[in-house]
């Protein structure tokens, strides 16, 4: 079984989440930060997960683009879907539904809510400004789950 788990990440939290979801995935595991570096083609792969981090209520637009150039060969794939976000339920929930397209929502296997992050360190200033005023953070915490991540790695190992 390949599998593929392309992400984008603006801070850091995708790629920590796709590091423990890595390690829990069974198989051959290719990972692609698209942020960063070109994406692999879905074609290889048995399975794909996609997944990234909500600012605004947007995720970042290489990942909409890469579904957008892949959707047809996506939609003949085992997927799996999954955002990074801090707003509470049922926000987030709206948030993972409504930044990826309809066919696609429906096709997934899984799709999940990790958590967040808040990485001040990593944040401009204007951010931390943003995060203190509208959201109450004053320093960095982490909000990721495990369990979440786990669960979503089992339905992906699941062949039934």
């Amino acid at each position: 079984m390949k599998t593929l788990i392309i992400y984008t990440t603006k801070y850091g939290c995708v790629e920590k989440a796709v590091n423990i979801l890595k390690s829990k995935i069974e198989g051959d595991v290719s990972v692609a930060n698209i942020t960063r570096e070109k994406a692999p083609g879905p074609e290889p792969f048995d399975n794909i997960i996609l997944g990234g981090s909500i600012y605004v209520g947007k995720i970042q637009k290489a990942l909409t683009k890469y579904i957008d150039a892949n959707l047809r060969t996506l939609l003949s794939k085992k997927v799996g879907l999954f955002i990074c976000a801090a707003q509470p339920e049922p926000v987030c929930t709206k948030e993972l539904e409504d930044n990826f397209p309809v066919e696609l929502y429906e096709h997934a296997v899984v799709k999940e809510v990790f958590g967040h992050e808040y990485r001040l360190e990593k944040v401009s200033f204007i951010h931390k400004m943003i995060l203190r005023k509208v959201a109450g953070v004053t320093e960095s915490a982490s909000a990721l789950s495990e369990e979440k991540i786990g669960n979503f790695a089992e339905t992906m190992n699941y062949s039934g």
